[in-house]
């Protein structure tokens, strides 16, 4: 009983360092830990597969095993991608297509490692101690903040004719994040009692002065207060209301849509999206393959596609610089796997959405809805995030789908205790 106790708080203690490690140090240390979200995922697998050849009982909920088939299915689909694009006379370094499956999977092979090891870890637990340390990680951005304004030691941005802030991270989006997630992980113990001392945390976010915080903070604050009432509209009620509010925001941001799809202006990030669609139509049902488009490995070991299509000239998407072909994530996704791919990868999202809601729904009025409200608030920073960022496939996408996966495992065992 005693060694097993041990074990858990090594692997408790080791997630907790790993998440804070991936959120707050990741970017000032990268030369460092560079490799460490692939260090997870490969500790994940390790896991998931010691799982399955001893026959150990994984308990999951419908919805995984669904997700579990179609990210499956994503795999095949883009090996038969490379298979199809090589026999075609196009041929993907190898390092590119085994260093994109790992990135593009590693997210969820975290989350399901954690889910496998519900049973051998108390994430509430780590929860817990997740909550405490970023209650101080708070305070401190805070006062580096504070110095930051009065001696400008970091790199500042003029964003609408204001200053935008961004610290020791690589970029105002990672330092959103960072207080994002502080905001996420102390709303478990603070959502009934400290409602204003959770805006006030995700205010400080604001300083980035990113449009993609503004539509985050605007939806936190809106389920933070109305979550409740929300919840209690019906599934098909509450599905017409989102798709009118999605239809507004289309009408209200017109022209930055209008802008995305046009390609006059050589926009490296409207270049990738239209050359997107052309790929999968050119090359239906499959992809590109992995590797091969809008990937970082696709920049690394410069893909065949971006000469084939005529982009390569492009800035940000150049040889000479690529550093703006992973600005995206959706179009890597239709590029690489094709228009089943892109379907499937919706459909998971899909998945984990209603698997969030479902229970949310179901545990209204109980302390386990905390979970449930955090994991949807998470999914939907991912994806507003991932409209101008590839963030699934990065560290903070890691980070993200650990929490999740800790959020189910605490939640199970809170339904199996009653």
């Amino acid at each position: 009983m005693r060694k097993t106790y041990i074990y858990s708080k090594i692997i408790e203690t080791f997630i907790v360092f790993s998440i804070f490690l991936l959120v707050f140090f990741y970017d000032a240390f990268n030369n460092l830990f560079g490799f460490y979200d692939e260090l997870i995922a490969f500790l994940s697998l390790t896991v998931i597969i010691t799982a399955s050849l001893f026959n150990r009982k994984i308990k999951l909920y419908k919805s995984e095993i669904y997700i579990s088939i179609l990210l499956l299915f994503i795999a095949i689909i883009g090996i038969l991608s490379n298979y199809h694009s090589y026999k075609m006379g196009h041929s993907t370094n190898k390092i590119a297509i085994i260093g994109d499956i790992i990135n593009f999977f590693k997210a969820f092979i975290a989350y399901f490692g954690i889910r496998i090891l519900s049973n051998n870890i108390d994430s509430e637990r780590v929860l817990n101690t997740l909550s405490n340390y970023s209650k101080i990680a708070f305070y401190l951005l805070v006062v580096f903040l504070v110095v930051d304004i009065i001696f400008k030691i970091y790199p500042q941005y003029t964003r609408y004719g204001i200053k935008s802030f961004q610290l020791f991270f690589t970029h105002t989006s990672r330092f959103s994040f960072a207080f994002s997630f502080i905001f996420l992980v102390l709303f478990l113990k603070n959502y009934t009692s400290k409602k204003w001392f959770l805006l006030f945390i995700l205010s400080f976010g604001l300083f980035s002065l990113r449009v993609k915080f503004f539509a985050f903070y605007f939806i936190a604050i809106i389920i933070m207060f109305f979550g409740k009432k929300l919840m209690k509209i019906p599934r098909k009620t509450l599905l017409i209301v989102l798709g009118i509010f999605m239809l507004l925001i289309a009408l209200i941001f017109k022209d930055q849509l209008v802008m995305y799809f046009s390609t006059d202006s050589g926009w490296s990030r409207s270049v990738i999206l239209v050359t997107s669609i052309k790929i999968g139509n050119n090359f239906f049902p499959f992809g590109t393959g992995f590797g091969t488009y809008s990937s970082y490995f696709s920049g690394k070991y410069y893909s065949w596609v971006y000469e084939l299509y005529g982009i390569d000239d492009v800035y940000g998407i150049s040889k000479a610089y690529w550093g703006f072909i992973t600005d995206q994530f959706w179009p890597m996704v239709l590029g690489q796997f094709g228009y089943f791919g892109l379907t499937a990868f919706l459909v998971i999202i899909y998945k984990y959405i209603m698997l969030f809601i479902i229970h949310l729904k179901q545990s209204i009025g109980q302390k386990q809805k905390q979970f449930m409200y955090v994991s949807l608030l998470g999914l939907l920073l991912l994806l507003i995030d991932s409209s101008s960022d590839a963030i699934f496939t990065q560290n903070r996408g890691v980070v993200m789908f650990i929490l999740f996966a800790l959020l189910i495992n605490s939640y199970k065992s809170h339904n199996e205790v009653v």
